[in-house]
Parts: C-alpha cells; structure tokens; sequence
C-alpha cells in the first residue's frame, strides 16, 4: 500500500500514540523523544520495531482504514469510521455493486464504500467545494490505488445522473432535501438511501421533504462507541469517549405505480 512518493506507514510510540508516516528515502521522522529515518522505518517494514536516537521505541505498522481516516489531512470533518461501518450496513452493500455518494468532504466515507463494493464496483463522488475534493483526491489516492471511484465537482442538482442506476445513495451535506428528488430517482427499486446529519433538527427536516417521494423511513440511528481501559486485573471504561458525531437517517425506495 502506498501512492506515489513512498509508502504509507503508522507509527505507534510508548503511550500507544499514532502517527502517520509517507516513508521515502532520504526522509527522517521527527518524534519529540527523538528522530528515525525513513531507511529505518522501511527496513523494519510492518510489524516491525525501531527506536529513535534518544531511545524511544516506535512499532510500525501498515494503517488500517480506520486508522488511516483519523489520522489523514482534513478538510472537512471526517465520517467518523463506527459511523461510516454503520453506513456501509444499512446500505447492504457488496463487491461489484455502484453508489453514488455527495459530499465527498475529505474522503473517508468515499474510501469505505468504494472498498465495500470492491474493484469491478463503483462510487460516484459528489463535492461541491474544489479546496474539499482536491484534498478528498489526495488522501484517498494516498491509500486506495484501486481505480474504482470518480470524483464530480459539483452538486447533485446539476449532474446527469442516470435513472435507478446505483445500488445506494450516502449523502453527507447540510441541507440534503435539496438533492433529494435526484437522488431518489438514481436509486435502483428496493434498495437504500443513507444521509448523515449532525442534529436531530436536520433529520426532521429530511424527513418531513420526503413526503411524497417513493421511499419508507426505515430507521434513525445514533452510533455509540465505549472503549474500554484493560490493565489486569483491572478494566474500566476509556476515560475520553467519542461522543454523539452525528444522527444516521436510512430511507428504502419503493416502486412507483
């Protein structure tokens, strides 16, 4: 794994914190307990361990998609990945199969669905601010080199979607009713429509525009997520959780008569 200019790395030191790493030749980590070169990274490889030069120990690793979304440049606000695991469910999504998302924002949820649906799948990415799709473009060509996502600028409202051509819809924007008719009629018969909204207001919202398009309310969720702290023989919950991030609203078009 890797895109041009090196290979990507996670390095974890002592205190279980995360850093991640383009590790290239000629280049040097800088840790504040010291610093190890790049050469020293790429040679322990994955699994591996290495020590800066005052001592620190560093175990290195290939990141994880989960580790690679919180821990890549930003934007916008990431989907946080319990809510984008969440998404890929309700969604119901398997290899080969197409979604549209809008809202591309820094591109982690668009690296959890073009991963679901796999190299013969597709998603159609959506983003309206060209600082956000530039910077969407980056990280995921940083860890996804599988061509199997499209990048549109622009919103929904204008593009030329093809009718029930995708098998799910994600929408992460502010103001989702907007391009919600469109949406709906890119969405195949019995399959699903995602939105990720902040507040329980946007929800209402969302819903109460939905009258009268062909989709049934199937749920509204809040992802929780509790970590716990185990040093035997203690355990206890994490001190800092990551609380409320967003409200999950998940319709089911119908057939029209």
């Amino acid at each position: 794994m890797g895109g041009v200019g090196g290979e990507l790395l996670l390095l974890k030191d002592s205190k279980g914190r995360a850093f991640l790493v383009k590790a290239r030749k000629g280049g040097v980590f800088h840790h504040h307990r010291g610093m190890v070169p790049h050469e020293a990274l790429l040679e322990a490889g994955p699994g591996g361990r290495v020590k800066t030069h005052l001592g620190e120990e560093l175990s290195v690793h290939r990141p994880t998609l989960e580790e690679y979304v919180l821990q890549m440049k930003r934007s916008a606000t990431p989907t946080y990945p319990k809510d984008a695991g969440a998404i890929l469910t309700l969604l119901d999504l398997s290899p080969g199969m197409r979604v549209l998302e809008a809202g591309t924002g820094s591109g982690g949820l668009t690296l959890f669905l073009a991963r679901a649906v796999g190299p013969e799948g597709l998603v159609d990415t959506y983003e309206r601010r060209p600082q956000h799709l530039k910077q969407a473009v980056e990280n995921i060509r940083a860890f996804w080199r599988v061509e199997n996502i499209r990048f549109h600028e622009g919103g929904l409202e204008e593009a030329p979607l093809e009718k029930e051509a995708y098998d799910g819809v994600a929408l992460d924007l502010m103001e989702p009713w907007r391009v919600l008719p469109q949406a709906v009629e890119a969405l195949k018969r019995d399959r699903f429509l995602v939105a990720y909204l902040p507040n329980i207001t946007q929800a209402l919202e969302l819903i109460a525009q939905a009258e009268g398009l062909p989709l049934a309310l199937e749920r509204v969720l809040e992802v929780g997520w509790r970590e716990w702290e185990v040093r035997l023989p203690v355990a206890h919950p994490r001190f800092q959780q990551v609380g409320h991030t967003a409200f999950l609203v998940a319709f089911r078009k119908w057939k029209v008569s």
